[in-house]
């Protein structure tokens, strides 16, 4: 009984050792293996197109496959090995609609004026009398001069006394040195609180929170930076002016760009046309590590809190 039992413990620990093992792994492979993406923008002066791009990233050898180009295809395709899961030009089908039931009460009062209009028709006499408003109507208008008195008695409205006048102006006064002594308090909560912020940007703890987080944004940008660039650029303007303008700014920008993009001026005709390839990586350790250091560090939460508080 005890040999079985620690058969059974001997086979659940070395199951559970390899579903870690196998976790570990996969918990690596999504740290360190890198996300490899593509860009390719293309332009040309024949084709009748604006431009046409095409974007791609991949990662673990292409287990996961992530694609768009435009114009020829239109969509985002994402792949798993050879498995398309999602595919956005994929239209959803909609459930039928149901067309709406008539209201019941729009049907009565079609079916009463149908009769209504039959009874006119058939006895004008009943017609008649059934429209009394109307003949009132007509009496009112044929019988004026009832309440002409009524009408233009404008006159005996009473004025507003002057103790009334004098009351509300002392209420405007009083309301208006309120609305100040607001302003005011207000004024001075605001200058407060500059003079704190300002504190707070002078303090050491800013100053040490700010350079990591900016050392950290260098480092994430020149991570994610593609490190292959190359292309190419035809370009003229038409006028051999504004086309020397634009060959002056590429000779300032020649020690930043080097090789890796030229271009080619024409002083003849109007005409922009090339093409730039980009390719990158991006590691999800290093962006995990630069939010780490960000967020556990010290300076920084002394400044976060110091904010709150004056949030509060």
């Amino acid at each position: 009984m005890i040999s079985i039992l620690w058969t059974i413990l001997k086979l659940l620990g070395i199951l559970l050792s390899v579903l870690l093992c196998i976790l570990l792994l996969l918990l690596l492979l999504v740290l360190f293996v890198p996300i490899r993406y593509m860009a390719f923008l293309q332009r040309e002066a024949d084709s009748g197109q604006a431009f046409s791009l095409k974007l791609k990233a991949t990662w673990l050898l292409h287990f996961l496959n992530i694609r768009f180009s435009y114009p020829e295809e239109a969509y985002v395709r994402v792949r798993v090995l050879c498995f398309t899961i999602f595919r956005s030009d994929k239209e959803k089908k909609d459930p039928v609609k149901e067309k709406p039931a008539k209201d019941v009460s729009v049907k009565r009062e079609s079916e009463q004026e149908a009769a209504k209009e039959s009874q006119a028709e058939t006895d004008p006499l009943a017609a008649e009398e059934a429209s009394p408003d109307e003949a009132a109507t007509d009496q009112e208008v044929l019988q004026p001069g009832e309440n002409d008195d009524a009408e233009w008695d404008f006159d005996q409205e009473e004025k507003p006394s002057c103790r009334k006048f004098f009351k509300k102006l002392l209420s405007l006064l009083k309301n208006l040195r309120y609305t100040i002594a607001q302003m005011c308090d207000k004024i001075k909560k605001i200058v407060k609180n500059i003079k704190y912020y300002i504190e707070i940007i002078n303090s050491g703890e800013f100053k040490k929170s700010f350079q990591l987080c900016s050392r950290q944004a260098a480092i994430l940008f020149r991570h994610i930076c593609p490190q292959k660039v190359k292309g190419r650029l035809l370009i003229g303007t038409g006028d051999p002016a504004s086309t020397g303008q634009v060959l002056a700014v590429y000779g300032m920008l020649y020690p930043f760009l080097g090789n890796k993009i030229t271009i080619t001026a024409d002083f003849e005709q109007r005409i922009l046309e090339g093409e730039l390839s980009v390719k990158g990586r991006i590691t999800l350790f290093r962006l995990v590590r630069c939010a780490w250091i960000i967020y556990f560090n010290k300076d920084l939460r002394r400044v976060i809190k110091m904010l709150k508080r004056e949030a509060k």
